[in-house]
C-alpha cells in the first residue's frame, strides 16, 4: 500500500502511539513533569518512533507479543547504553564522596539496567503498542506504515536518537555534578553486539500453527490489574536500589537482586503466557493489565517527583488524573464492543 492511500487511514493510531509511549514511559512515572514538559517532544521521536518501529516489524513478521517484548530489551539496551548512557553513567547514581552505588561493576550499573531491561521495554514498547490497539481495535492487525513510512519513521529515530545523546551529555547529566569519568567504548561496543543480536533472534522461524486455547477460565479484570499493580509497584523496589551507595550494604552481592529481578519478570512472563491461553481473555483484561501497570509506574514515581517543586509534583497529580480518567472512558468503551473487541493476534503470540 502506498503512503499517500494509507496516511489518512493510519495517521490517527500512529500519532496516538507515537504519544502514548513516552507518556506511560516518562510523563506518568515523573521523569518528565510541568517544567521540563518540552522534553517529550524529542522522546516521541526516540520512545515513540522505537515503539512504532517495533510494532510494524512484529507484524510484518506476523509475531506477537514475545517479538516485541525481545525487541524492546533491545531497545532497551540502546537507550540505556547507548543514547542516554545512564546504565553506564556513575554519577547519574551517586556523588563520588558517597563511592560507587549499589551494584556498579566493570562500568556497568548492573541493578539498574536489569531494573530498566523490563521497565522501558514493559512501558516504552509492549504495552503502550496494545493500548493503541485497543483504541483502534479495527486496526489491530494491520500495517500502520508504508515501507517508506518505516524508512522515515527510522530516520526520525535515529536523528531524535542523536540529538537525545548530545543534549543528555552535554546538558543533562552535568545536573548530577561534575565529573571527568569517561564511557568506555568497550561497553558501548558490547551493547552494540547484544542490540544485533535480539534483533537477530527475531528472525529465526517461529512455529507456523497458533497454540490451542485452555479449557480453564480466565481471571477476573480486577484481579488481573492489581496482579500487574503489585508486580510493576515490587519493581521499583530494584530500581530504588541503584542508587543506594555500595557501603550502605557491606559484603552484600548484588547479583543476587539481579536474580530475585529476573525471576520475578520470569513470572510476570509466565503468567501472562498463561492467561493469553486461557478461554474469556479479552480486551478488558488487557486493558486491566495495562491500568494495573500504569498505576504502579503513577505511584512508585512519586520518589522521583518528592523533590521536585511544588508546581511539578500538582502537575504529576494532574497528569495521572487524566490518565485515570481516559482508563475509565476506555473501559466503558470496551464494555459497550462486547466480546466482539478481543485482541487475539492472526499470529501466534508465542514469538
Amino acid at each position: 500500500m502506498e503512503l499517500k492511500q494509507a496516511f489518512p487511514k493510519y495517521t490517527a493510531p500512529v500519532a496516538a502511539l507515537v504519544f502514548i509511549s513516552p507518556v506511560l514511559t516518562e510523563l506518568l512515572m515523573g521523569a518528565v513533569h510541568i517544567t521540563n514538559l518540552w522534553l517529550l517532544v524529542p522522546e516521541m521521536g526516540v520512545y515513540g518512533c522505537g515503539a512504532l518501529i517495533i510494532r510494524e516489524v512484529t507484524r510484518r513478521l506476523r509475531r506477537g507479543w514475545g517479538t516485541m517484548l525481545l525487541l524492546g530489551f533491545a531497545f532497551s539496551i540502546a537507550e540505556e547504553c547507548v543514547i542516554l548512557q545512564t546504565s553506564l553513567t556513575p554519577q547519574f547514581f551517586t556523588s563520588i564522596s558517597n563511592g560507587p552505588s549499589f551494584g556498579w561493576a566493570f562500568g556497568v550499573q548492573w541493578i539498574y539496567l536489569t531494573a530498566m531491561l523490563w521497565y522501558e521495554s514493559v512501558y516504552a514498547v509492549v504495552l503502550p503498542i496494545h493500548l493503541a490497539e485497543l483504541i483502534f481495535p479495527h486496526l489491530r492487525d494491520d500495517l500502520w506504515l508504508s515501507r517508506r513510512g518505516l524508512f522515515a519513521s527510522g530516520v526520525i529515530f535515529v536523528l531524535s536518537s542523536l540529538g537525545v545523546w548530545w543534549m543528555w551529555g552535554h546538558i543533562g547529566v552535568q545536573k548530577y555534578g561534575p565529573s571527568s569519568y569517561q564511557i568506555p567504548t568497550t561497553q558501548v561496543g558490547l551493547a552494540l553486539v547484544a542490540i544485533a543480536v535480539l534483533v537477530g533472534a527475531t528472525f529465526f522461524p517461529r512455529p507456523s500453527s497458533s497454540p490451542s486455547k485452555s479449557n480453564q477460565r480466565c481471571w477476573s479484570p480486577w484481579i488481573v490489574g492489581f496482579a500487574a499493580f503489585f508486580h510493576g509497584l515490587t519493581w521499583f523496589l530494584l530500581i530504588a536500589l541503584a542508587y543506594i551507595p555500595a557501603s550502605t550494604f557491606p559484603g552484600a552481592v548484588p547479583v543476587i537482586p539481579i536474580v530475585i529481578g529476573l525471576g520475578w519478570a520470569g513470572l510476570a512472563l509466565l503468567v501472562i503466557r498463561y492467561l493469553s491461553h486461557v478461554q474469556g481473555w479479552q480486551d478488558p483484561h488487557r486493558l486491566a493489565l495495562i491500568m494495573g501497570a500504569s498505576l504502579a509506574s503513577m505511584l512508585g514515581g512519586v520518589l522521583v517527583i518528592i523533590s521536585a517543586s511544588t508546581i511539578d509534583r500538582v502537575g504529576k497529580l494532574v497528569f495521572d488524573l487524566a490518565a485515570m480518567i481516559f482508563y475509565v472512558v476506555l473501559a466503558g468503551r470496551l464494555r459497550k464492543r462486547g466480546s466482539a473487541g478481543t485482541l487475539a493476534p492472526r499470529q501466534p503470540v508465542q514469538g
